[in-house]
């Protein structure tokens, strides 16, 4: 059966477009190769690569009653995303974000926050966490008034309930702070995946085995710290392993997080070991990276399973005997 997942959290319409060398001087103008409209953000870009991975999954965040709002339901119900339960503020706008995308794959960017800060416990379905097998929180550090007010209690009410629960971080710069205003939620966090940057934000610390060991001080359980082209690093109850990367061309790294968000989730809601976990994450990121966007490159379970076997040497030669039986489809290594 489809593992249930809830994503709550930001939820955001990304415009991106590719290569940007440059920003023209006053009116000029630049002819791009590429240009999309996706539906990301730590809770959106995950949700919709969830059920990429055949995951059922439901969406919950808020939005604007806006144009953008209307079209990232509709990005999110192609991808086979229940965006019924998004919570549309009137007279507010969609968070929204644009990604000049430079020809290395690197993405500043430009957002516009808009109703991002404005989601309440009414708009969370608690039954819906109840039947979840993971509640995945994206985003709390630019949720607002929510992560201090409703949080630990959405959390502390899912564990109860026996539903796995994950968080990811959004923003590329995180307050120092955050540790504290997270101290009441981190207990109920099993699995922590902020990005290199952002635990050193939180923890203070420049070792990021030290920072993520400060960080499960508070509570938590594991952490896993994604590293771009450096892999992953898992630090966990007697485990401490370096994932590495795949070597592959690079597009574009956004959603790479949000990729590998979801496979990881994907590998325990089929049982998997920890380690075997991150690399089905490690395998979806890559895949994310060699696109435009947060839902790029991404198919479904077997085609990712399939990338990942074809590279077993990039992986130490590791792959969980569950390898074959969970895509549906016999998996032959190709020599």
């Amino acid at each position: 059966m489809s593992p249930k997942v809830v994503c709550v959290g930001a939820h955001i319409v990304d415009v991106l477009g590719r290569p940007v060398v440059a920003i023209p001087p006053g009116q000029g103008r630049e002819t791009l190769e590429e240009i999309r409209v996706t539906a990301a953000g730590t809770a959106g870009g995950t949700a919709v690569d969830l059920a990429k991975l055949g995951a059922e999954v439901a969406s919950v965040g808020p939005i604007g009653d806006d144009t953008a709002g209307r079209l990232l339901r509709t990005l999110l119900s192609e991808h086979g995303v229940d965006a019924s339960r998004l919570a549309v503020k009137p007279g507010l706008a969609t968070p929204a974000t644009i990604l000049p995308i430079r020809p290395n794959g690197e993405r500043p960017s430009l957002h516009a926050p808009g109703a991002m800060e404005t989601l309440t416990a009414d708009d969370i379905d608690w039954d819906l966490v109840a039947e979840a097998d993971v509640l995945h929180i994206g985003g709390p550090d630019a949720l607002g008034g929510f992560t201090e007010a409703v949080l630990p209690d959405l959390l502390r009410f899912a564990r109860r309930h026996g539903t796995v629960t994950t968080m990811d971080l959004l923003r590329t710069a995180v307050r120092p702070e955050l540790i504290e205003l997270l101290r009441p939620s981190w207990e109920h966090i099993q699995y922590l995946l902020p990005n290199d940057d952002q635990i050193r934000a939180i923890s203070g610390l420049q070792d990021l085995h030290q920072a993520a060991l400060k960080v499960r001080a508070t509570g938590v359980g594991t952490v896993v710290v994604t590293k771009g082209g450096d892999g992953s690093l898992i630090v966990g109850e007697g485990v401490t392993e370096d994932i590495p990367a795949f070597r592959i061309p690079v597009v574009d790294t956004t959603g790479c997080g949000d990729g590998y968000s979801a496979g990881f989730i994907t590998g325990l809601c089929h049982g998997w070991d920890l380690l075997s976990a991150a690399r089905l994450g490690t395998a979806a990121a890559a895949l994310v990276a060699q696109g435009l966007g947060s839902d790029a490159g991404i198919v479904d379970l077997h085609t990712t399973l399939r990338f990942w076997l074809d590279r077993l040497d990039e992986m130490d030669g590791n792959a969980p005997p569950e390898l074959e039986s969970a895509s549906g489809t016999r998996l032959v290594r190709r020599e």
